[in-house]
């Protein structure tokens, strides 16, 4: 659904529920072109692509595919989608070096991207795609080299797994950290201006309220979890 002008949130089909079949929440910004962040599962591409179809979209115009992190039920898709329309795939230099470790976990029941796949990498900092100046982010904790992405125009934060709405995303996977992970939270809540909060997987959060009211919660979570020496 379009969600602000020029932006495009597709909610997981199974929201904050992790029990059964998982694929991550979808992006979509329209710059010059179109840029996709967390593609999830090639299971779901094609109710995707339908989707972005029906908000009039044409998946033809991807330019860029940016992965919060490397686990599949966010990246699956993406080279389906780079080999059919030629965009290109982001994500940090240093997820990409802990892929290198993971796939043979995280990819034990999917079929792995393959060696041709190119994971173009890049740094924390500002990057211009397709007219859109993004800030990148590096927030550890989920994963090792995970990015959370800010779009200050729209002033639309996406976090990938390393919060939710009312938690935190899971510290207990490989590579995960739970002082990497309360670092990073804390982090993103210090980024001034935020007014959209786009995660992985639940729903979007909409307004600065929301923003406030759901760092709340993610601090009292942490001080739980630290207080049961989760550190």
């Amino acid at each position: 659904m379009q969600l602000a002008d020029g932006v495009y949130f597709y909610s997981s089909p199974g929201g904050l529920d992790f029990s059964g079949d998982i694929c991550s929440n979808t992006i979509v910004i329209k710059g010059r072109r179109l840029v996709v962040f967390d593609p999830g599962t090639l299971k779901y591409l094609p109710s995707l692509l339908e989707k972005m179809v029906a908000d009039g979209l044409n998946p033809a115009d991807i330019e860029s595919i940016f992965l919060t992190h490397s686990h599949p039920d966010h990246l699956e898709a993406a080279p389906a989608i780079a080999a059919n329309y030629r965009a290109r795939i982001y994500m940090s230099r240093v997820e990409r070096e802990f892929l290198k470790d993971a796939k043979d976990i995280f990819f034990a029941k999917y079929l792995y991207p393959g060696p041709n796949v190119v994971f173009e990498t890049c740094e924390e900092g500002v990057m211009v795609v397709s007219g859109l100046e993004l800030k990148l982010i590096l927030t550890p904790g989920h994963t090792p080299g995970g990015f959370s992405i800010y779009w200050p125009v729209g002033k639309i934060l996406m976090t990938g797994d390393i919060y939710f709405p009312g938690t935190i995303g899971a510290i207990n996977l490989f590579g995960g950290s739970p002082a990497e992970m309360y670092k990073s939270v804390a982090r993103l809540r210090d980024l001034g201006g935020v007014e959209k909060v786009l995660c992985g997987h639940g729903p979007a959060i909409v307004d600065r309220d929301m923003v406030i009211q759901n760092y709340r919660a993610l601090f009292a979570e942490i001080a739980a979890k630290k207080q049961a020496g989760i550190v």
